[in-house]
């Protein structure tokens, strides 16, 4: 199931990333696929058929991406489902990336057979400071920091976890300002234009941040009221299943609804002067400039932002970007080799000890007020902190007994039910583990 649902969020997703990618064919202050072209050029027969080329090759990208993750979903091989999944992750990146340089290849062939790239069609400074827009008041996000570490004041148990969040509602404020370059988004000598551009692209950027730091805030009070009030019910499962669809819905809104207003502000631009910086961008998709002093810029269309690849801090970012994408395949061996890994139970030197993949529960028997052997698990328990997996669920959940700490084999029993003096719940056990023998001997 765990496995399901992963391979479920990818092939939603990718619609959502089909449609982004085509609307890259869309025109844009003036660019499209990463090129810029005059006003001639974007009513060209040649640049709108290999824009159509474009489009089709996204479409064949989709289907054919959904038709082999739709494959390896339904696979039976659980020592590789997870390896499977990060894999057609990366390819789901490298054959957009590919894709994208192909056709941007094209387009700046034809714009230089055009004759396009000629002195004349100067490229304008983008550098100069914005007009100021208002930025969102920090106390907004202190206001998201407060409600996520609230919790905390009736849950000690998990203080650790709201007190991470509540940090995390902070950074999203520091995400918002330090992260997004403010300046001006210059496409010709027009500077309403420029201004209202770079009004819209400010005020999303705000909002994604803000939703980001209140999805925080959402999350730690759905965690407190389901384990306060709703213990064993799947509240916080479909809480957090809402939160994280509701922002992403909202994000690509965005997203989409600034592409729209760049797309209809710019669509009388592209004669006399306008801005071309096809130069400074790799492929169309990576920024490279070197007399550009900033490791941050602004994504030329959209909301986003990339990196600087000829400052020092934008080549560590790609080196640590490809390292994360080569580790994805090896890093999904290493959770199928855990959920697959025996989880042996045993009593040792007076102390009942659950051992699972780089974890160890030991609890001292001198501790243990009470056991026993069940062969039902109780009804709706959701995962607070831990991992949740078809052959392995470990750490804290939440129970119609109450809040538990697991190291447990869901799919065989029976298990060992473990209450300890200070009234803390232990499930242990199931699958291979020797459950009966170990609960015999706390018996005896």
């Amino acid at each position: 199931m765990t496995s399901l649902i992963s391979w479920g969020a990818c092939l939603v997703l990718l619609p959502v990333m089909y449609a982004l990618n085509v609307n890259e064919a869309k025109f844009k202050k003036n660019i499209a696929v990463g090129v810029t072209f005059p006003r001639a050029g974007r009513e060209d027969p040649e640049v709108l058929g290999l824009l159509k080329g474009f489009r089709r090759e996204q479409l064949i990208i989709c289907l054919a991406l959904a038709a082999l993750g739709a494959l390896c979903a339904a696979l039976t091989w659980p020592e590789m489902r997870f390896c499977l999944l990060f894999l057609w992750v990366d390819l789901l990146i490298v054959a957009e990336f590919v894709c994208t340089a192909r056709w941007n290849g094209k387009l700046k062939a034809v714009k230089k057979a055009r004759g396009w790239t000629v002195p004349t069609v100067r490229t304008a400074s983008v550098t100069a400071a914005a007009e100021p827009v208002k930025r969102t008041s920090v106390w907004w996000f202190v206001a998201a920091a407060v409600v996520a570490a609230v919790p905390a004041v009736f849950d000690r148990d998990l203080w650790v976890m709201y007190a991470l969040d509540a940090a995390l509602a902070l950074a999203c404020w520091a995400g918002d300002k330090y992260l997004y370059r403010n300046r001006a988004e210059a496409v010709d000598e027009n500077d309403a234009v420029t201004a209202a551009l770079t009004r819209v692209r400010r005020r999303a950027w705000d909002r994604v941040w803000l939703l980001c730091a209140w999805m925080m805030a959402a999350i730690d009070v759905g965690v407190w009221v389901s384990a306060r009030f709703f213990s064993g019910s799947q509240v916080l499962f479909w809480l957090t299943m809402a939160l994280g669809l509701g922002l992403c819905v909202i994000a690509v809104a965005l997203e989409f609804r600034v592409r729209h207003i760049q797309e209809r502000l710019t669509a009388a631009s592209g004669e006399g002067f306008y801005v071309d910086e096809d130069d400074k961008w790799l492929w169309g998709q990576l920024y490279y400039d070197p007399n550009d002093s900033r490791v941050i810029v602004n994504n030329r269309t959209g909301v986003n932002t990339t990196v600087n690849l000829a400052r020092p801090g934008g080549k560590a970012f790609m080196v640590l970007a490809l390292a994360l994408l080569l580790a994805l395949p090896v890093a999904g061996l290493f959770f199928d080799a855990m959920c697959e890994a025996p989880l042996p139970l045993k009593v040792e030197e007076g102390v009942l000890l659950a051992e699972s993949w780089g974890k160890d529960y030991a609890l001292p028997l001198e501790d243990v007020a009470d056991a026993e052997l069940v062969d039902t698990l109780p009804k709706g328990m959701t995962r607070v902190m831990g991992t949740g997996a078809d052959s392995i669920l470990k750490g804290r959940f939440s129970t119609e007994w109450g809040s538990a700490t697991l190291c447990l084999d869901p799919r065989t029993g029976p298990w060992l039910k473990v209450t300890m003096a200070d009234g803390a719940l232990y499930l242990l056990g199931g699958g291979e583990s020797d459950t009966e023998a170990v609960y015999g001997e706390l018996v005896r």
